[in-house]
Formats: structure tokens, C-alpha cells, sequence
């Protein structure tokens, strides 16, 4: 029996499976492939889900601003609308809210992209403490089973560079005792967004995963050791080839915001919380002949996605795969590529590769965090 003695778990975001598959040699150790489906939304929801096996609507984080309820942490944000738009709209300016921001205690990632100022004191932030350390979810998760477990571990996320984090890892799997040693990277979603699926830089990126998952193996093997690899992603991307100003349409309406209605503009979703009927029936007008669709409270239960108390809005306009919300509050100019998208369009999925067998029952993201404890307990039964 081959014995299992450490466990390595590169995640990367936005590696979706069609990119992935269609890469000629790409990871040739990882024999066992699945495909995952995703969850509606961006990585704020999708990340949590694969942590601890819940969707959205159970663990209670679905998209980085919600509607606020309490004490948000723009609490006395809306004082900005009387200040000069020239200050309101300024990076210095902008700069110093994020560290207010911080300063009331969000450890977790956040942007304030081009929310209009006074606007932010609606909403509030999900993402307020670390995602990737034990107590850091609002439900149990894979880093409290390894807490709790007292299996020695290390990972690196976001905060540390791609190649630090990467180079760290492997010295840790050559030098330290860690039997699960954990790295996210965002970079090739910033690739793909900036450059598309087939942009010049994807490729050596891919290349650069490929070569470390082999290096890795290959140390391993030197060593007497057998590591358990797996690549992992929380959704793929879309190439865009379409924009939609829906922003535009509706401010001609002329409706207040946020007296008559009040809406957040996603990157590939507009999503809205009704103050009368009045205001709803002319913006469900203004957007019947966009490229997209509404989904009410049902759809969005049925999608893992729905709250009682609308926290994520009452009506979502959801755009087409490819289309993108350009402005949004996101950003004011176009990308090459985006997510966000309806989970079941195939550059929508993520994956799960290893060069261990992967159960035909892990389908989808909330099914990886019990795959990876079970190897936990196959590690540990292995090893004795």
C-alpha cells in the first residue's frame, strides 16, 4: 500500500475546467478530474461554500456588500454626499475610507471599487473577518476540523505574492512537519479578467502551476515521500463579448435612490430592494430588452442563494453569460473576461484534480470540504 504523508492543496481562482481540459499537458500528474459545478455569485459566496460544505443561504455570505442591518461598517458614510464630488471621487480620499474601514476591525478582503460614496452607508460588508483561519466563517469549516483535529498545517492566501507563497509552500513540504499545507492565488483571475481566456499571459501562467504541481511530486519522491496533491478552483470565467449599461438605464428613469428604491451594481448581476411597486414596475420596463434575466426570491432559494430578511436584495437582474454590467460599482471600464454568471454555462465550472481518486459523488463546490477531510482520516490511517 502506497502511503499517503502529507497533503497539498493549490487552489486557484478562476481555473475553470474548460480552460483547464483544453490545455494540452496541463498537471499530467493529477489523473482523477472532476468537474465542480459552482454557485451563483463571485468568490465572496463560492469560497466559503468549499470551506465548509454549506451553500450561501446556510452560511450566510453570498456577495461583498450586503444591504446593512445594525452597525455597518460604513456607519456615517452618507455625511460624504456633502463634500465636492471632486473629493468624493478622489484616490487619497478613497484611500483613507478603506483605512477606516479597516480600523473597525475587517480583516477580511473588501474593495471599494467605484460604490458611489455616500451610497456605501446602505450597505455593509460579508467578508469581515479571515476566511482562511479556524473561527473565521460563521459556521463550522475545514480550518476548524484541522483546529480541532490538532493536525499541524500552513496556509497562504491573497495577502502573501503567488511566487512567495508558492516557494514557501515548498520549502515548508521539504523542511517543515505540516501534514496539510493549504495556498489560494488570485492571480490568474486578474489575468483573465484583464486579458481574456486565450490572453498572452494565461498560458505561462498555466504553465508555471503545471511545472510547480510536478516539482513538487518529484521532491517528494526523493524524499521517500508520497504527497497527496490537489488542484482546486471556485469557478471558472467567461470571455466577454458584450456590454450593457444598465446603470444608464435606469438613472433615466429619474427614480431617488434610495428613496424609492435602492440597487448595488454587480459586475454581472444588478440587484435591487423595492421601496413601492411603482419603482419596480418601470425598472423591470427599462430592462426587459437587456440580455438577461430576473430572479425573484424563489429562484434565488432554489439556487442556494435566497435570506428571509433580503439581506442580498429582493429581485436580482441576472445578465447573460458574456454580457457584462459596464459601468457597475465594480468598476468603470470594460475587462476581457468575468464570472458571476449562471453556474450551470460550462466556463462557469470549477474543478478538483489529484493524483488520488476522486469519488464520482463529488459534484459540486459544497462537496469538496468533506472529500478533503475524508482524506484527512485516509492520511491518518495510512500513516499509522
Amino acid at each position: 500500500m502506497v502511503v499517503v504523508n502529507r497533503m497539498v492543496v493549490l487552489m486557484v481562482d478562476a481555473l475553470g475546467w474548460e480552460l483547464a481540459s483544453r490545455r494540452s499537458g496541463f498537471a499530467p500528474g493529477l489523473t482523477h478530474r472532476r468537474k465542480l459545478e459552482t454557485v451563483l455569485g463571485f468568490s465572496t459566496g463560492a469560497l466559503p461554500t468549499l470551506f465548509t460544505g454549506r451553500l450561501p443561504s446556510e452560511h450566510g455570505r453570498w456577495v461583498m456588500y450586503r444591504r446593512t442591518a445594525g452597525r455597518g461598517v460604513f456607519r456615517g458614510f452618507g455625511a460624504i454626499g456633502l463634500l465636492p464630488a471632486r473629493i468624493q471621487r478622489s484616490w487619497r480620499f478613497g484611500r483613507w475610507l478603506r483605512r477606516l474601514v479597516e480600523s473597525r476591525g475587517v480583516r477580511g478582503y473588501f474593495d471599494l471599487y467605484e460604490v458611489p460614496r455616500p451610497l456605501l452607508a446602505e450597505f455593509d460588508l460579508v467578508e469581515r473577518d479571515d476566511l482562511f483561519v479556524p473561527g473565521g466563517l460563521p459556521v463550522d469549516s475545514l480550518w476548524d476540523t484541522l483546529d480541532r483535529r490538532r493536525i499541524p498545517w500552513r496556509g497562504w492566501n491573497w495577502r502573501t505574492p503567488e511566487s512567495e507563497a508558492l516557494d514557501a509552500l515548498a520549502a515548508r513540504l521539504e523542511h517543515g512537519d505540516e501534514r496539510f499545507l493549504f495556498c489560494y492565488t488570485a492571480d490568474l483571475d486578474a489575468t483573465l479578467h484583464r486579458e481574456g481566456s486565450r490572453g498572452p499571459q494565461v498560458g505561462p501562467r498555466l504553465e508555471r502551476y503545471s511545472a510547480w504541481l510536478t516539482a513538487i511530486a518529484r521532491a517528494a519522491e526523493r524524499r521517500g515521500e508520497q504527497v497527496g496533491l490537489y488542484l482546486l478552483s471556485d469557478h471558472g470565467m467567461v470571455d466577454v463579448h458584450h456590454h450593457a449599461d444598465v446603470m444608464a438605464a435606469v438613472a433615466r428613469l429619474g427614480l431617488r435612490m434610495p428613496d424609492e428604491f435602492l440597487a448595488f451594481f454587480d459586475s454581472s448581476m444588478a440587484r435591487f430592494w423595492w421601496r413601492s411597486e411603482s419603482a419596480r414596475a418601470r425598472v423591470r420596463t427599462a430592462l426587459a430588452n437587456f440580455p438577461g434575466r430576473w430572479l425573484d426570491g424563489a429562484a434565488l432559494a432554489a439556487a442556494g442563494c435566497g435570506y428571509d430578511d433580503h439581506a442580498y436584495g429582493d429581485e436580482v437582474f441576472l445578465l447573460d453569460p458574456g454580457v457584462l454590467l459596464v459601468p457597475s460599482f465594480m468598476g468603470r471600464e470594460p475587462v476581457a473576461a468575468m464570472h458571476g454568471y449562471a453556474p450551470g454555462h460550462p466556463d462557469m465550472a470549477a474543478l478538483l484534480w489529484s493524483n488520488r481518486p476522486v469519488p464520482a459523488d463529488v459534484r459540486g463546490l459544497p462537496d469538496v470540504r468533506g472529500f478533503l477531510e475524508r482524506e484527512l482520516d485516509a492520511l491518518a490511517r495510512e500513516a499509522a
